[in-house]
């Protein structure tokens, strides 16, 4: 039988920190949007590297569309891109060679010059160029300007905020979309206040086409196994999210080859979301778990990251998340205590499911999933997602995480005795939660005690948000996104909920996530469940 503590000390001989540097400078040399050929060469060039040390790998087709209740954008490729904001003699320039993030994804080309329109609510929002905080998909719907400056108080001030559009055929329009920093928003707005003229002249080049686009699969073993995934998409530079989790994954191969720990292994490189619902007939087998690697290795005192093992929600069987848990603490409780006991050298802990990653469309289709994110991550979407933020060392470990935890899973380690101690254990963090909290999270435990199953069904996808705005309208949906947790639980929790027979599931989701939603907010969310449940029920063919 393994001893993880063993393969530990084995796999830590192989040496992999040159690998990660020279290949997260690799991976963010490319602008990864969906559909571009950014993506498309990043792909390939992954493919090559894992086909080149032995593994078979499969390019397989993304069609533009709908699959359930999700979307694939079409192809698109920005070549240029430029905007100039000037008040008076005043002025500031942003370009796309500088900021890659400037352009918003999928954005129509155009070109012009406008007086900036500055506007608090999307719906009331006309010019001919217009200064708003919305989503970019939203915002683009909702007003006929022909240039939409976004904006978002919740990114890195100084940093050039990373937006999409992902629009489907049919969608175009002569709407352009960029983006530019919150402190520069702040003193355009505060000018327009004083009366002054704000006017941007902007230049964009950009192209769609029908051309393919692609995931990549690479495996080794004919039974099933452990399948690791990453989303390879995002703008460049993109260094924590995703190429960190492209990296992790790449290094995860390598160690379990090299180390010849021959259980079967698959390697899945797709386009966030889009790509993984067309995954499920191109995998070499119907995984036994699935592990989700997603914003990871980062130096923890430059993103103010702490790295989230995100557990199933807590109804459902899983063997994913104890094996990771104990992983990651074979892996990195490697500080000394005084005592010589020893303790996290890095920053982590368990967390309650979240929607937001590619585990959502798997643990849908009813696979074992659980994810390893760090959160929060100080330069998230934007220009300054550089490698500077990554350390080569902590996507080593990440890998070593999941190799081991992979291992164990496949291996069925002492299966029973960490199933029942991680459950206790489970209890025990809500339960020093709920006192830190003053609530009472009592009916938790029953929950725990007694998961239940999923089958698999990958006709199912999670519910994409703009089901909710073109179901709802703009102003449910802005209720809902104001509304913390509302979208992990319409998109995914819910429907698993539905799945399985789980009763008065709004009010475990809350215990589970140590949340209070007002009436008013439950009625908002109950509502919207309601419009969208029946159409569930139809792709579950029931």
């Amino acid at each position: 039988m393994y001893k993880p503590h063993t393969i530990l000390g084995e796999l830590r001989k192989i040496r992999l920190v040159g690998l990660a540097r020279d290949f997260i400078r690799r991976v963010t040399m490319h602008h990864r949007i969906q559909g571009s050929r950014g993506l498309e060469e990043a792909i390939r060039e992954t493919s090559g590297f894992l086909s080149s040390i032995g593994f078979e790998v499969k390019l397989f087709d993304i069609p533009s569309g709908r699959r359930g209740f999700m979307e694939t954008p079409i192809s698109w490729d920005v070549y240029e891109g430029t905007l100039e904001v000037k008040v008076g003699k005043e002025s500031i320039t942003y370009d796309l060679s500088e900021h890659p993030t400037l352009v918003s994804a999928h954005s129509p080309p155009g070109e012009g010059c406008g007086e900036v329109v500055v506007c608090k609510d999307v719906s009331k929002c006309e010019g001919e160029v217009v200064l708003v905080e919305a989503p970019g998909y939203v915002a683009y719907r909702e007003t006929s300007a022909r240039l939409v400056i976004l904006y978002d108080s919740k990114r890195y001030p100084e940093a050039v905020p990373y937006t999409g559009l992902f629009l489907e055929e049919g969608e175009v329009k002569d709407t352009s979309v960029v983006g530019i920093p919150y402190a520069t928003a702040l003193k355009t707005i505060t000018r327009a206040s004083r009366g002054d003229r704000v006017e941007a002249c902007w230049s964009i080049k950009a192209r769609y086409s029908s051309r393919p686009q692609h995931g990549l699969i690479a495996y080794r073993g004919g039974d099933p196994g452990v399948l690791y995934m990453s989303h390879i998409c995002h703008p460049k530079p993109g260094a924590h999210d995703n190429a960190s989790g492209v990296v992790s994954n790449i290094l995860t191969a390598v160690l379990i080859e090299k180390a010849k720990l021959g259980f079967p292994h698959a390697h899945l490189f797709i386009p966030e979301y889009s790509g993984t619902i067309y995954a499920d007939k191109n995998l070499p087998w119907i995984p036994i778990g699935v592990y989700n690697l997603d914003m990871v290795g980062s130096k923890q005192w430059v993103t103010n990251s702490t790295l989230n093992l995100v557990n199933p929600p807590l109804f459902i069987e899983s063997m994913t998340a104890p094996y990771l848990y104990l992983a990651t603490k074979l892996v990195l409780d490697e500080a000394a205590s005084f005592g010589g006991f020893k303790l996290p050298a890095s920053r982590y802990s368990i967390s309650p499911y979240t929607s937001g990653s590619d585990h959502d469309v798997t643990l849908v289709w009813g696979l074992d999933s659980s994810m390893l994110n760090e959160w929060p991550s100080k330069y998230y979407h934007t220009d300054m997602d550089d490698v500077d933020s990554i350390s080569p060392s902590r996507l080593v470990d990440t890998a070593l995480i999941s190799t081991i935890a992979g291992m164990l899973l496949s291996s069925r380690y002492r299966r029973e005795e960490i199933s029942s101690t991680y459950r206790d254990y489970l209890k025990s963090w809500y339960g020093v939660e709920a006192l830190k909290q003053g609530i009472d999270v009592s009916p938790l435990g029953g929950i725990i005690s007694s998961q239940r199953r999923l089958e698999y069904n990958p006709r199912i996808t999670p519910i994409s948000s703009r089901v909710f705005y073109r179901k709802m309208g703009l102003e449910t949906y802005n209720k809902l996104r104001n509304i913390k947790g509302a979208h992990s639980y319409l998109s995914v929790y819910a429907p698993l909920a539905r799945m399985l027979g789980i009763k008065d599931p709004i009010e475990v989701f809350q215990l589970e996530n140590l949340l209070s939603w007002s009436a008013e907010d439950k009625e908002v969310v109950l509502k919207t469940w309601s419009m969208i449940e029946d159409d569930l029920l139809k792709t579950m063919g029931l």
